[in-house]
């Protein structure tokens, strides 16, 4: 009888969850239609914004995408992280202070290059996919913070710009980071404004998963650490204690997932003396050629802000960059006192205003793709802007519509699809083709003289393919090949690299060109 009341039970509880799903799946597409049918014009535009994003992103990514030594030696990592379960406790070595990133953009390549077979255009699709929702995240969080107009502008922009698609198209660590860094400010505006602290957690995430794509990330951590800040503040005036509780534990649980992540970096530093650790304080301490914390005296504040507006808003066109940027920011002045969109002007204020800081006083070449943490900031800024001039007087919504279309068609037209493709990842793979058929089935060396690259992307292939490659430290064999791609000047017999000394005195005995790289098969010389 027991259990047959308890079974009864069970059956009454599974119906209600099953209901309570149904009813909520019908609330939400019941929302969501509604929606469509009150903004039919604005619904028509994201799609057409997104899907013009896809595409721009997508087209011919396979023959546009980079695939040099650095993706090469990444497919290398996921390959047998997938293949042999080799986990992974540190990413990518930084280009400046030999300092390591975390593992987790390894981890998110895994998914796309299993699913395309090992082919390294999966993880550059995925990259594509973030870049596009990251498009539709700008347009959302536009909507949010100032009105449609504003996002759709945002969106539109963020769509057709060269840079943004550039490195949306191939699968490298920094890549990711705008959508990173856009929730990050999204979730702390929420918990600002909203008082919405369940997203305190979800920042720790993203802002770990920030961190291990590019350290600039850092830069994150004073707008955060601001409007935590001002939270708290404001909780403490209210004295209201269970708000102040409840703030102070999703804190907690912030540090906590933000600990969680960034623990693989901790592990491999106890393991290895402190290594990354060591790097970092050094890179801080010694200033002479890093960074220059005094920011009054640095020369490179108006280089930073000219080559923001070049790039991102100029579609990397600089001869107006003096001009723009000083419009931006009286437009951007009058828009503050004039609008009631005071809370989100300070949130995009502030996340543009640190970054800038931080790379005024940074004394190494800044590139754009370290300036992926405010991509979204930029395009949000323009949108609001834009959509602020188009609810004033006639003039300024002509001029709002002038710039809009200024600024589409100039993206348009310097658009890198445009471009002829590098063809990277099929050279690359014609040419260990050629080396298989070349080696007649026997054990080989390999070496490459480049300039500009190293071997990992060609070691990638080699060994997929299950080729006769030897290792030069582990046994030296009867043949070498080498590929060359510095032109006509290579001289491949008595070259220093290390591969090639490794091998021993030896002369070409066979020579091959595909597009600019030149193969060489060379035996010893007896």
């Amino acid at each position: 009888m027991s259990t047959s009341l308890n079974s009864g039970t069970n059956l009454n509880k599974t119906i209600v969850i099953a209901r309570s799903k149904a009813t909520w799946q019908s609330i939400q597409m019941k929302t969501l239609g509604e929606f469509i049918k009150k903004n039919k014009f604005e619904f028509l535009s994201v799609f057409l914004i997104i899907f013009l994003a896809l595409c721009l992103r997508l087209y011919r990514i396979g023959e546009f995408m980079t695939f040099l030594g650095d993706e090469g030696r990444d497919v290398r990592i996921v390959r047998d992280l997938i293949t042999k379960g080799n986990l992974v406790f540190i990413g990518p070595q930084t280009s400046i202070g030999n300092m390591y990133l975390g593992p987790l953009y390894y981890y998110m390549m895994a998914p796309a290059l299993f699913l395309s077979r090992m082919n390294p255009i999966g993880p550059a699709v995925l990259n594509a996919l973030i870049g596009t929702f990251t498009v539709f995240l700008t347009y959302f969080i536009g909507r949010k913070l100032f009105n449609k107009w504003s996002g759709l502008i945002a969106a539109l922009l963020y769509a057709v710009s060269p840079v943004a698609i550039i490195y949306s198209r191939s699968s490298w660590n920094p890549n990711p980071m705008p959508l990173f860094a856009l929730l990050c400010v999204w979730g702390i505006y929420q918990v600002w404004q909203n008082k919405k602290y369940f997203w305190l957690p979800l920042i720790g995430v993203f802002f770990a998963f920030a961190l291990q794509m590019h350290y600039l990330g850092l830069l994150l951590g004073p707008v955060l650490g601001l409007f935590w800040i001002l939270t708290l503040i404001s909780i403490n005036k209210s004295k209201d204690f269970l708000r102040k509780k409840t703030f102070l534990r999703f804190t907690l649980f912030a540090f906590l997932s933000f600990f969680i992540l960034m623990s693989p970096l901790v592990l491999f530093d106890l393991r290895h003396q402190g290594m990354n650790f060591n790097a970092f304080k050094l890179f801080f301490s010694d200033r002479q050629t890093t960074v220059n914390l005094n920011p009054v005296r640095s020369d490179r504040f108006l280089p930073v802000i000219y080559m923001t507006v070049s790039d991102l808003v100029l579609a990397r066109q600089t001869t107006w960059a003096p001009l723009v940027s000083v419009l931006i920011l009286l437009f951007s002045v009058w828009m503050y006192l004039k609008s009631k969109w005071l809370s989100s002007l300070k949130t995009v204020f502030v996340w543009l205003g640190f970054a800038i800081l931080g790379l005024s006083v940074y004394k190494q070449h800044v590139y754009i793709h370290y300036l992926g943490f405010i991509y979204p900031a930029i395009y949000l800024l323009e949108g609001a802007l834009l959509g602020f001039l188009l609810r004033r007087k006639t003039l300024f919504r002509l001029m709002a519509i002038a710039s809009i279309v200024f600024l589409f068609a100039n993206s348009i037209i310097f658009s890198p699809v445009k471009d002829n493709p590098n063809h990277q990842l099929q050279r690359t793979e014609m040419a260990i083709d050629l080396i298989i058929k070349e080696s007649n089935s026997q054990p080989f060396n390999f070496g490459l003289i480049a300039k500009q690259n190293y071997d990992e992307s060609y070691r990638y292939f080699l060994e997929n393919k299950n080729t006769g490659l030897v290792r030069g430290e582990e046994k030296i064999v009867d043949q070498l090949f080498v590929i060359c791609e510095d032109g006509d000047s290579c001289q491949p017999e008595g070259h220093p690299a290390w591969q090639i000394a490794k091998f021993g005195p030896s002369h070409v005995v066979g020579q091959w060109q595909i597009d600019y790289l030149k193969i060489y098969r060379l035996v010893h010389t007896k």
